[in-house]
């Protein structure tokens, strides 16, 4: 368990995790109080201490203060570095082991989703695409430099995404906004290539995608405050199925969790409910309650091999502070984990010690980490 603790308990992103060299490192998002110098980014080592840390200022200090890191090499020299976006209003790039800034560009707003690091405008060079909380969205150089921005004037939740989606051989980039349900898909040169308002009723605050059916297109799976899950065809922007829940749904896991040859999309809700839908027809296949508590919100799960048997599991967390480990085939809880803190975002699964077994990284509301291994 790291020692970035807080007395305020609204840290609400995720960490990243990663193997640099023979070492590990996490990388903590840390929010706190307007004013204080609660908040920055903190690098911890396997032994969840401090490795280097960048704070942000007490007057940008806030609840969102630091959004998703992602860890990558952007530059193509061999080391990674990890890039965050932060109530700064702009997203750096940081070398993963040092904490030396290598990348910065500016914001028109905080950040909230994790940055992704690609060649998508073609070349052979890996850009930064960032979308901040506003709905600007940027695909930036690595010399800092934007190739092109657009403005969607609507804030943005959900974590984008970049594939090729409409099987064109092109890979596009996927945006949903909050307002009226929205999604954007655009071209490698920023045109539109479709769009899609009213999608759904309430806004879309999570979103994953795969390829979940017959066709070349890849879907975009949604979920949204009000409680839809509804999957998306990538080619058309027409809803395939749809799919009401509680409150608050949430998605992130799509996978053959079950081998039985089909994909499934593993959603959540306010209700404390796990579903396993069939990712073609949103036909519910098993349901597990995960908490009878009056929550505010549950976290989606995340699916990965945690036991290194080969086979991949589903861990879960709860916004009343568990983390369960959970069969993929029929539901059953195979492993809990417990702290009386509450718990906003899904874990992080990553192999850091090289043992063939994921660890399991909790980002937990007081600000600190807790490494699970499932084993």
């Amino acid at each position: 368990m790291s020692d970035t603790g807080r007395d305020v308990r609204v840290t609400h992103h995720e960490p990243a995790a990663a193997r640099l060299g023979d070492e590990m490192f996490v990388f903590a998002p840390v929010s706190g109080r307007k004013g204080t110098d609660d908040c920055g980014l903190f690098a911890l080592d396997g032994d969840g201490d401090r490795e280097w840390s960048h704070p942000v200022a007490p007057e940008d200090c806030a609840i969102h203060a630091v959004a998703d890191p992602v860890v990558g090499d952007l530059d193509g020299d061999g080391t990674l570095e990890v890039f965050v976006a932060t109530t700064e209003r702009r997203v750096t790039g940081f070398d993963a082991r040092t904490g030396d800034a290598e990348f910065s560009y500016e914001l028109s707003s905080y950040g909230y989703s994790g940055p992704l690091l690609t060649d998508f405008v073609g070349g052979g060079e890996r850009e930064v695409v960032v979308v901040d909380a506003r709905g600007e969205v940027s695909v930036v150089h690595a010399n800092g430099t934007a190739a092109w921005t657009r403005q969607l004037d609507a804030y943005t939740w959900g974590q984008p995404s970049v594939a090729d989606f409409d099987a064109d051989g092109d890979r596009e980039l996927v945006v949903g906004v909050a307002g009226g349900g929205e999604l954007n898909l655009f071209e490698q040169d920023g045109s539109t290539v479709w769009h899609r308002a009213n999608l759904t009723e309430t806004s879309i605050t999570w979103m994953t995608t795969a390829n979940v059916d017959d066709d070349p297109a890849r879907e975009i799976v949604v979920a949204t405050r009000g409680g839809s899950v509804v999957a998306v065809d990538g080619r058309t922007g027409r809803a395939e199925w749809t799919r009401e829940f509680e409150a608050l749904a949430a998605v992130r896991a799509v996978g053959d969790g079950d081998d039985d040859g089909t994909l499934e999309v593993y959603a959540t809700a306010a209700d404390g409910v796990l579903r396993n839908l069939d990712a073609e027809s949103g036909e519910t296949e098993w349901t597990t309650t995960l908490t009878t508590a009056d929550v505010q919100m549950m976290p989606p799960p995340v699916l990965g091999d945690v036991d290194g048997d080969g086979d991949r599991e589903l861990v879960a967390t709860t916004n009343d502070g568990m983390v369960k480990v959970v069969s993929p085939s029929d539901g059953q809880v195979v492993a809990t984990y417990s702290r009386d803190v509450v718990v906003y975002t899904h874990p992080r699964l990553a192999d850091t010690d090289g043992d063939g077994a994921a660890e399991i990284y909790v980002m937990y509301a007081d600000g600190r980490v807790v490494a699970l291994s499932a084993t």
